[in-house]
């Protein structure tokens, strides 16, 4: 099995584009069938690709296209070009959110076949001007991994390999007069809007007679969606996709404890409750269990002494130092993943902070706020770990 990366567009002459790529492999006679899939088509994408059928046409049996109609990415002129090849072809349209996004091309025979994936659509910018990247398989037939990665598509877009997805409209005239009545296929080549998809129940026009099935969406995990709400709603989000986020240290003797808090306090967790408890989004380094530290300098000093430290730019802040610790969040068994913290530390020996003892380091949540401000972590302990075998490599562990 051989493996090809396909670029193009990051350079002036992008011999390997797609579009190139397609151009010499349906002139290659032991090729007989063609599948293409692609989330956007345009009129000179098609235009190129029906001359390049043209080339392969004495020995290619089966010929079969399927295009995405999404976000106005594919227009009449295109569609009316594919129902022009005389091919097997379809729109993929579903009403819900998700767009149909893949982009793959398949080419088989009977001794070989040749599978490019990548990032390219159907059109002439996808196929030769744009910046893309693709991926170009070519096995024979018997090649037990080619067979497993073939077997693993089709298996996976069954309902489109076989032509019997419930979104799969055949495309005809009346087909493509349908959509762009819906107002979902544009006339023009450029819009002054963006197309939304209609995610509303109510039934096609009447003489239009375009129905629609409706069709089940993936949950996207909400740590993709922004940040994150809470830690218990990103716990049930684990427990529901049966992703393994437990935590132990993968050599626990490597990993030195720096510092452990006390218990834990509402504004410490920046949970704002009563008149007298402000949100701050930090938490001060106080000494907790420590013994014998001098709280003002030992956090600066001893325990992110590595990090890079800078005095901040901002007027009237010109006399605190910043860094910036990639720590690795874990709450109540849970591994978060790594965040970076910001740390700050105010070196003046003048204020009534200094005078008193207090600390004057300090992190800022940052990302993790929502992750940390939790009752049920109120009066919990957090341990800070350093793995003195990796340079900066922080562990917060809150139980």
């Amino acid at each position: 099995m051989k493996i090809t990366f396909l670029g193009q567009g990051f350079e002036s002459e992008s011999k390997k584009s797609v579009g190139n790529t397609m151009i010499k492999l349906f002139k290659e006679n032991k090729f007989t069938s063609f599948t293409g899939i692609s989330a956007f088509a345009s009129e000179a994408g098609v235009v190129g690709l029906s001359e390049c059928i043209a080339s392969g046409a004495d020995f290619y049996e089966t010929l079969n296209l399927i295009v995405g109609i999404d976000q106005e990415g594919t227009s009449i002129k295109a569609l009316k070009e594919i129902n022009d090849l005389g091919i097997n072809s379809y729109i993929f349209y579903q009403k819900e959110s998700p767009i149909f996004h893949p982009k793959i091309y398949l080419f088989e025979g009977e001794n070989d076949t040749t599978l490019i994936v990548g990032s390219s659509n159907l059109t002439a910018r996808g196929l030769f001007g744009n910046v893309e990247s693709s991926l170009m398989v070519e096995f024979k037939n018997d090649n037990p991994d080619g067979i497993r990665l073939l077997t693993e598509i089709k298996d996976y877009y069954k309902t489109l390999f076989d032509f019997t997805d419930q979104n799969l409209f055949k495309i005809s005239l009346e087909i493509i007069n349908q959509f762009v009545s819906e107002g979902i296929v544009p006339t023009r080549k450029v819009w002054q809007k963006k197309h939304k998809k209609n995610t509303s129940n109510k039934t096609p026009q009447e003489e239009n007679n375009l129905v629609i099935p409706k069709r089940p969406t993936v949950k996207i995990p909400l740590n993709f969606k922004g940040r994150y709400k809470s830690n218990k709603i990103v716990s049930k989000l684990i427990t529901e996709l049966e992703i393994d986020r437990s935590f132990e240290f993968e050599n626990e003797e490597n990993n030195q404890v720096l510092w452990q808090s006390g218990a834990l306090t509402e504004r410490d967790l920046n949970i704002p409750k009563g008149t007298n408890t402000n949100p701050t989004g930090s938490m001060l380094f106080k000494k907790g269990t420590l013994k014998d530290i001098d709280q003002r300098h030992h956090f600066r000093d001893n325990v992110f002494n590595t990090l890079e430290w800078e005095f901040d730019t901002t007027a009237g802040k010109t006399h605190l130092e910043r860094a910036t610790a990639q720590i690795r969040f874990v709450i109540n068994g849970t591994d978060y993943g790594i965040y970076p913290i910001i740390i700050t530390h105010n070196p003046r020996t003048d204020t009534a902070s200094y005078k008193q003892k207090n600390s004057m380091t300090h992190l800022s949540w940052g990302e993790t706020k929502n992750l940390i401000a939790q009752d049920d972590l109120i009066g919990k302990s957090a341990t800070l770990y350093k793995d003195v075998t990796v340079a900066d490599a922080f562990t917060l562990i809150i139980e």
